[in-house]
């Protein structure tokens, strides 16, 4: 197994226009989705439309701050939600949560944090389902490039099933640089790359760790593997050239929960 040497002086939105508003807001939709936000007493909610066989779904909510739900049919949640959207028969219109920086995370001084890392991900859903990973073994944020990576959506909430109310999504400028501050911070930085020496299994997750994914086929930039601390690789039969983004996040966050 790897071990860790004492460091050394390290240094737009898929959106619909409310006219009563008029300004642009975000909608979500999908069962999942939509309870979870208005579960959450941070999100600003506007609107509520939810079809009459689908009305039992707001019986637990218990917001008093939430505005009256408006009964409608499926013909006008179709035609208020942007094309091919499966709202299963609810959606909200709502502001964006508040996305924190760098510095707050590093703020947090957790122990045991661990953040994933998103380097060129840029499919909303597979995004979606990297955050839902992330809620459920524990991490503390996903953080990603601002350039070539989609805003918060109502595809890419519903894929994560509830965990954007949960996981910060953090948007940073330049991805190497956001690497070298959590460092500095006392972050170990492994990155996943299948032309990796060593397995997950050999590679010490223990401590504040970020676990960096690269794109599915492409895999890290050059810059980006650079300055990760470790590189490691999940042994798969040669048979297939990669995993899916969201499973080989998952196995990573299981294995370093296993290790825990």
């Amino acid at each position: 197994m790897s071990k860790r040497k004492p460091q050394q002086n390290r240094r737009k939105q898929e959106t619909v226009k409310t006219p009563a508003q008029g300004r642009s807001e975000l909608w979500l939709y999908g069962v999942h989705a939509c309870l979870a936000a208005l579960n959450n007493p941070k999100r600003r909610v506007h609107h509520i439309l939810v079809t009459a066989q689908a009305a039992d779904l707001l019986k637990n909510i218990t917001n008093a701050a939430l505005p009256r739900p408006q009964i409608v049919d499926r013909n006008q949640l179709d035609a208020t939600l942007p094309p091919d959207s499966v709202h299963q028969g609810i959606a909200i219109n709502c502001n964006p949560l508040h996305s924190p920086d760098i510095a707050e995370l590093i703020a947090m001084e957790k122990p045991e944090s661990a953040l994933v890392i998103l380097d060129q991900a840029n499919d909303p859903r597979n995004i979606g389902s990297v955050m839902r990973s992330a809620a459920a073994f524990g991490a503390d944020a996903v953080i990603v490039p601002d350039r070539g990576t989609p805003e918060i959506s109502g595809s890419l909430a519903k894929a994560a099933a509830g965990a954007i109310e949960h996981i910060p999504f953090v948007r940073v400028t330049n991805l190497a640089r956001a690497l070298r501050s959590l460092k500095d911070a006392g972050y170990w930085c492994v990155g996943l790359d299948g032309r990796a020496t060593q397995t997950l299994a050999e590679t010490d997750l223990a401590g504040k760790t970020a676990i960096v994914m690269g794109a599915e086929g492409s895999g890290l930039r050059q810059l980006t593997a650079e300055t990760c601390d470790y590189l490691a690789k999940i042994p798969i039969s040669g048979q297939m050239e990669s995993l899916n983004l969201s499973i080989a996040t998952s196995i990573a966050l299981y294995e370093r929960t296993r290790k825990s």
